[in-house]
């Protein structure tokens, strides 16, 4: 396809085949049902000929998709992109500890833990725990002679609660996902979940809103890496960032010497999902410093933004799937640790807040950002004391980044998934515990 993509005239044609097997599985209080089960098998092609783009997709391949994707090609005519080296290389993920299991034992599985979560929570009253799988097996070919074979699998259990206690509604979730294998042989997760879900509803329950108002707080790993993802890490993606706040800002300097934020494709820990040693444009992954050292460095680019900018090509092309388009998308997106002790960085804060999970939130082009916290702390005197509930920040990402004033030397990294165009795919954020001024908001 891609031979006969040249003979038509395209100065550059690239094809993705998947075959993708899928597992999905939710169990209730009331049900537990197999939502997906099967094998999906198609490819995209993309031909750049007279200086636009043309694609076609199928589930069929034939030589008429070809003409298809040629046919489509129009536009202004003003693409240009980066071409590379030839490459020929297959890319297996290893599991430690493969599902050797059927839909109906996982099930079973998904069913025991749902049970034990009643059992050590009387106030619970909805449970959903859910069990995800996703075995890929990606071909890149282009007609710079390369061939890409990636094969892997990702595995998550992810569960949400209410509970009720008088007039009071708490609600928690956990989730674990990894490359490794089936999550509850490759972590101890049952016991993370029920301990890690018991202590945010008991805290949500007789915890307080916190006072409102520019408060220090130390955010916890999950919350800077949601923070380094969603309030930076989209700015710093190209396609935003030409016309955005960081477009202008390469080179200036937007935060302290010890603050640096990175986008990776490797396994930089065992729930860093957005693992990508090549990505959906067959380009080599490689790290990303969105910001260096407090200094704002590179963006994040596919092809034609590698060339438009004269950037180093940077691996961050991915699609969910052969029926999408590739677009500029993070993989794991995190903060670097500093030199500080996470009890060191709380002992400095005279009265302020713990925040360790997040729950929810929402970002602008503008740099503007609001999370909720799912789990919290107030600090009085460099003490951890009582919980909170109902508990939000917010505020502007350049002014913040400007307020860390210190980076603990504590590393962890969290499973999540990005929504963009649409389109949605496996990524991983965290970082250290930093201390920091922002904006915190409490709900009677």
């Amino acid at each position: 396809m891609v031979k006969r993509a040249e003979s038509l005239g395209a100065t550059f044609a690239d094809l993705r085949l998947y075959d993708v097997e899928t597992l999905s599985i939710l169990v209730t209080e009331s049900q537990r049902q197999v939502s997906s089960l099967g094998r999906e098998v198609g490819g995209s092609l993309r031909v750049l000929l007279n200086g636009n783009w043309g694609y076609s997709h199928f589930t069929d391949p034939s030589m008429d998709n070809v003409d298809l994707a040629v046919r489509s090609a129009f536009g202004d005519e003003k693409v240009n992109i980066v071409m590379l080296p030839p490459v020929k290389k297959s890319v297996e993920i290893k599991q430690e500890k493969p599902l050797n299991k059927s839909p109906l034992e996982v099930a079973q599985d998904m069913e025991k833990l749902k049970g034990e979560i009643l059992s050590s929570e009387p106030r619970a009253k909805n449970v959903n725990v859910r069990f995800n799988m996703l075995k890929l097996h990606k071909e890149y070919y282009s007609n710079e002679d390369r061939e890409i074979v990636t094969d892997y699998s990702l595995m998550s259990v992810s569960v949400g609660v209410t509970a009720r206690e008088g007039d009071i509604i708490a609600s928690a979730r956990v989730s674990t996902s990894t490359f490794l294998g089936y999550p509850l042989e490759v972590f101890n997760v049952n016991e993370m979940i029920l301990n890690t879900l018991k202590r945010r509803i008991s805290n949500q329950l007789r915890g307080k809103p916190p006072k409102g108002g520019e408060h220090e707080v130390i955010l916890a790993p999950d919350v800077v890496g949601v923070f380094s993802h969603e309030a930076l890490g989209h700015l710093a993606e190209a396609d935003l960032a030409v016309n955005g706040i960081l477009g202008n800002l390469r080179g200036k300097k937007i935060a302290q010497d010890y603050v640096t934020v990175v986008d990776s494709g490797r396994a930089v820990g065992p729930m860093a999902q957005g693992i990508t040693e090549f990505d959906d444009e067959g380009i080599e992954a490689r790290d990303v410093k969105i910001v260096d050292s407090g200094v704002v460095s590179e963006f994040l680019v596919d092809r034609y933004y590698s060339a438009y900018l004269g950037q180093r090509p940077t691996g961050n092309g991915r699609a969910e799937d052969f029926r999408h388009p590739v677009l500029i998308r993070m993989r794991n997106t995190f903060m670097l640790p500093g030199d500080w002790g996470k009890d060191e960085l709380i002992r400095e804060v005279k009265h302020g807040y713990l925040l360790v999970s997040p729950l929810g939130g929402q970002t602008s082009p503008d740099g503007t950002f609001q999370f909720g916290i799912q789990e919290g702390y107030v600090i009085e005197d460099g003490e951890v004391t009582e919980p909170l509930r109902n508990t939000g920040i917010s505020g502007y990402t350049l002014e913040t980044l400007t307020k860390i004033t210190g980076v603990s030397k504590d590393f962890d990294m969290w499973p999540g998934y990005c929504g963009k165009g649409g389109q949605s795919v496996p990524v991983g954020t965290g970082g250290p515990f930093i201390k920091v001024k922002v904006k915190v908001g409490g709900v009677e």
